[in-house]
């Protein structure tokens, strides 16, 4: 399996981008907007940046394959199956770990035209932006497999009737915390509110010498932060759309900001850290065994259980909710699908990738080898795949209890002003209440 050569101004605009995102005020439409995400140059960009003597000399069916960080160890795994299966050879790359550079990275390349690949992901919110755009070749569904697959993923990639991307993991956010911990102090069960969430945290961080931190979550500028806000708006029965407008400058998205910024500075269970931090970063810090709560995605649980310090110490449960909404749905719908490059000069191979991809097999190792949610329904009910991923009932119920991001063109700039102001207000640089009505100032003059 050969690896892509990048070219050397695209490796150091990959570094930069893995680093961290940076943010500024953008203008609402579409083309400005992706123009102000490229922080490189069209001159900067080698226009065979992606072809090497390996992929030149390389037979006609060579499947160019570029992935998200997070996605490392999947695609490790499964592209030589699919190579030995099919017999295309597949190259393979990666973007930024996170949603938000990995976004960035795919705008460059379709805004510059340097777009020599044949499949790439999507973001489960992307799908509206991307076929708007002409980012994403309609998708066949030959073997109906998208008849087995929950719902809400096929509805989330098919735009206009027409599928745009091919889901292969659904994902929910769940609470991650330390078994043997809250055994050790007396606790019978992790906690089902926010407030007994900061209780146990605050009583185990006086007692314990190992913990340092109470809680851990996303609150660095970047995806992971926005959905934050939502799951604490959502917590207190908050709702983001009002007609056919976006409002986050509302009593519930003050409240759940309010208490974000609290963690940190008031009930002092969050490390001021927190705003610099991501999903990964989180995970990394979690396994090091100095953590009680973290909030993340499945994908954490194979990586936890590989040897590290806490494998057999933690467990997950649903996300905890605000004390007066016990019902409300606060959970996260994510998850990620495989679209074809437009411009690809392979579809057929890719095609071929995405069904062995979204395949019941394939969807079955994904599960028991990565952690990932299927989108199957079949796997669900395969008593094998339950018996060894012990916590998919944990996962399953908090799906059910998720909600879905909105479905808009301008969702990035959207989440661009969310988290960028969610940030401010975490380091104390602006008021949660000055914070969401920045937010909605800009939301309303370019994105409403």
């Amino acid at each position: 399996m050969s690896q892509l050569g990048l070219a050397k101004s695209f490796r150091a605009y990959m570094k930069e981008t893995s680093a961290g995102d940076s943010t500024r005020d953008e203008t609402s439409s579409n083309d400005q907007q992706r123009d102000q995400e490229s922080d490189i140059n069209a001159s900067d960009l080698e226009s065979n940046w992606w072809m090497t003597s390996d992929t030149v000399d390389a037979p006609n069916r060579v499947l160019r394959y570029l992935y998200p960080g997070y996605f490392e160890s999947d695609a490790k795994a499964q592209i030589p199956l699919f190579e030995d299966e099919s017999g295309i050879t597949v190259t393979d790359e990666q973007t930024p770990a996170h949603a938000t550079g990995t976004r960035k990275t795919y705008t460059t390349l379709f805004d510059h035209d340097e777009t020599q690949f044949d499949v790439g992901h999507m973001d489960v919110i992307w799908p509206t932006y991307f076929s708007e755009n002409e980012w994403a070749e309609p998708v066949d569904d030959r073997e109906n497999y998208t008849d087995d697959m929950i719902k809400v993923q096929v509805d989330t990639v098919t735009v206009d009737g027409e599928l745009r991307a091919m889901p292969i993991h659904t994902d929910a956010n769940v609470l991650y915390y330390r078994e043997d911990k809250l055994e050790e102090y007396g606790y019978s069960a992790p906690p089902k509110t926010d407030s007994e969430l900061v209780d146990i945290a605050q009583d185990i961080l006086d007692r314990d010498d190992e913990i340092e931190h109470g809680f851990i979550w996303q609150g660095g500028q970047n995806e992971g932060l926005t959905i934050m806000w939502l799951n604490w708006l959502w917590g207190r029965n908050g709702d983001l759309v009002d007609g056919d407008d976006i409002v986050v400058d509302t009593k519930a998205g003050v409240d759940a900001l309010r208490h974000a910024v609290n963690l940190i500075h008031v009930y002092d269970v969050t490390p001021e850290s927190v705003t610099h931090s991501s999903t990964d970063k989180n995970r990394k810090t979690f396994q090091t065994g100095n953590t009680l709560f973290m909030r993340n995605w499945p994908y954490a649980v194979s990586r936890l259980d590989d040897g590290t310090p806490v494998s057999d110490d933690f467990s997950v449960a649903p996300l905890p909710v605000h004390e007066e909404h016990p019902d409300a749905n606060n959970a996260c719908l994510g998850g990620w699908n495989l679209f074809i490059n437009p411009e690809s000069d392979q579809k057929a191979a890719a095609q071929e990738f995405l069904e062995w991809m979204a395949s019941e097999e394939v969807q079955r190792r994904l599960a028991l080898d990565h952690s990932r949610l299927p989108v199957r329904k079949s796997v669900y009910d395969d008593e094998d795949v339950r018996e060894e991923f012990e916590t998919l009932d944990v996962f399953e119920q908090a799906l059910e209890q998720s909600q879905s991001r909105p479905s808009i063109t301008q969702y990035p700039r959207f989440s661009e002003i969310v988290f960028t102001e969610c940030n401010a207000a975490l380091c104390q640089e602006k008021t949660p209440s000055q914070a969401l009505s920045d937010a909605q100032s800009k939301i309303d003059m370019e994105v409403n």
